[in-house]
């Protein structure tokens, strides 16, 4: 009875600030011009109920299958029962959207534009259409995966991913700062999910649970980390299409952003509550205060989710964000040696990346009785690296010219990975972690092959999700290859992958033949001689890191064998 009332309370708070924010602001179906094409009132007033209904089923899926990782010993009833529904409910949801969405794009009503036979161009080659058809194929596979019992952190996984592709679909992907906004949106949409979510489980699921209050604990902590991720992405995001403080009183868009903060304070200050009062009264065995408040919270958040999905439809103010160049997304001032240390460009997702392996290492030392400072500074050293060579000057002028590309893979890749092997990670984990070496190996060593020997260059250029998805996977095969492999091992195996590298590169094509020239800077260097160089800049980095994985370092294989609750003082120095 209590979740039902929740439940209706949840729609109630949504669907009512959705339809009050979109009539303030929304893209809604005004009267028609004559001669100009109009998708018609169930369209303009039922896509966003649908994107709404589209979300929250997204939470309920997402929020389920974390509450089967935190709950373990309810997991089996929640698989088999809560995630299987809410997945074939957000499969649905992402399917009518996809109908709504071609006859706003087409501009007729939804029969209309079925029989215009627009649909299978739709789905396959326009943004907004690809991007549900993913999201249907991922929730089908959710659905299959939880019958064929697999994991529920990999099904979590799953989750997050299909949260994705919307963001290519909306605002962002059209402001001028493009990749910046996109990038941002992601983190936003993945932490109000986990969040959201998160607590709708515990809701439905805690009461159920002979101890909950770990799962709550350990949720407390997820939270607090969504709430920042929330903050900072939903900021950026605002900033880059209001440009100006003045638009947030100036605008209506940017008075829904204004709402939208308010009911963040109001969250954070809910969540201060829970960490001072009812996690203490839960305790000493007292659920119910806990249950209440998180009621009021959860009717809360899908308020905000509501007026969310009506600033999705409201133009926002004009000029916000403007750049001069068209396929950048952003202006780019000529190259200096001084630009590399004041350009920057702060990617709220690969930063978050950073900031979550700096967090981990440190709750891993926390733990141990006694860990050398020195190591911990290492690791910290490469995370500076990687964070320098993704966010920084060189991550800046890695787009426009190839050199500078070569140096930021050359410390993304192997100078941060080397220092982050010297932090020894693998030591702060409880469990030993099986990797064998010749795997590691070649998984450092078949990016770069990959990317000169194939079009996959050009499109880690032009594409956000392939660049950020080349950046990432460099920094963790490059850390997991130097954790494992011994010195010499490590330098036969560079070298050779070098080899190959650079004979491509200085013997082959001009790589970003395309690109490169579509850029239209005119101070662009040559691009052979540019390339030499590049090749030349990213050996001698590469060569010098591996002078820091120095032979008396011990293989992680080697330290993992001595079990962590084994650990003392002594050993923990020596390590």
């Amino acid at each position: 009875m209590r979740n039902r009332l929740l439940g209706f309370g949840v729609l109630f708070a949504g669907f009512g600030v959705l339809l009050l924010a979109f009539w303030f602001g929304g893209d809604r179906d005004l009267p028609a011009i004559r001669g100009l094409p109009s998708p018609g009132p169930l369209t303009s007033w039922g896509l966003p109920v649908v994107r709404l209904l589209h979300d929250l089923c997204a939470v309920a899926t997402t929020g389920s299958l974390l509450a089967a990782v935190l709950l373990g010993e309810e997991r089996g009833g929640i698989l088999r029962r809560a995630v299987p529904r809410w997945a074939l409910a957000w499969a649905a949801s992402a399917a009518v959207t996809v109908l709504l969405t071609l006859s706003d794009f087409v501009g007729a009503p939804v029969g209309e534009a079925l029989q215009s036979g627009a649909l299978s161009t739709f789905v396959l080659y326009v943004p907004q259409g690809l991007a549900f058809l993913i999201v249907y194929g991922l929730t089908l596979a959710i659905t299959l995966l939880t019958f064929l019992r697999a994991k529920p952190w990999l099904l979590l996984g799953l989750a997050l991913l299909a949260l994705l592709p919307p963001a290519y679909a909306g605002h962002s992907a059209s402001a001028a700062d493009h990749d910046f906004a996109i990038s941002s949106l992601m983190v936003h949409l993945a932490a109000v999910t986990l969040w959201v979510g998160g607590l709708f489980g515990l809701l439905v699921f805690l009461r159920r649970s002979a101890e909950p209050l770990p799962a709550v604990r350990r949720f407390s902590t997820i939270a607090l980390c969504c709430y920042g991720a929330v903050a900072i992405s939903g900021a950026v995001n605002a900033w880059v299409r209001l440009g100006s403080l003045t638009q947030l009183f100036g605008s209506r868009y940017g008075l829904l952003v204004l709402g939208k903060l308010i009911a963040l304070v109001v969250l954070g200050y809910v969540g201060w509550q829970h960490r001072r009062s009812t996690i203490v009264a839960m305790e000493s065995g007292a659920r119910a205060p806990f249950l209440r408040l998180a009621g009021g919270e959860l009717v809360l958040m899908a308020a905000g989710m509501g007026l969310a999905v009506a600033l999705s439809r409201t133009p926002p103010p004009p000029g916000g964000g403007d750049s001069t160049h068209a396929v950048l997304g952003f202006d780019l001032a000529p190259f200096t040696a001084v630009g590399l240390v004041t350009e920057m460009r702060l990617d709220p997702l690969l930063l978050l990346a950073v900031a979550a392996a700096g967090i981990a290492y440190l709750a891993g030392v926390r733990r141990m009785p006694s860990w050398p400072r020195w190591r911990t500074l290492a690791w910290f050293a490469g995370l500076a690296v990687i964070a320098y060579g993704m966010t920084g000057g060189v991550g800046v002028y890695a787009r426009a010219i190839f050199s500078v590309h070569m140096v930021q893979y050359a410390l993304v890749g192997t100078v941060g990975p080397v220092l982050l092997a010297l932090g020894l990670p693998l030591a702060l984990i409880r469990r030993p972690v099986p990797i064998r070496p010749a795997v590691a190996a070649l998984a450092y060593a078949l990016p770069l092959p990959l990317l000169f020997l194939t079009p996959l260059y050009e499109l880690s250029q032009s594409m956000l999700a392939v660049r950020l998805v080349v950046l990432l996977y460099l920094a963790a095969a490059g850390t997991v290859f130097f954790v494992v492999a011994r010195p010499w091992t490590a330098i036969g195996v560079v070298v050779a992958a070098q080899a190959v590298v650079s004979s491509v590169l200085l013997a082959g094509p001009i790589q970003g033949a395309e690109w490169f020239p579509g850029l239209e800077l005119a101070w662009l260097p040559e691009a052979q001689a540019d390339q030499r160089l590049g090749v030349l800049l990213y050996l001698g980095l590469v060569l010098n890191a591996l002078l820091l994985h120095r032979p008396g370092q011990r293989a992680a294989s080697d330290v993992i064998q001595i079990p962590y609750t084994a650990r003392n003082p002594r050993t923990a120095s020596s390590a």
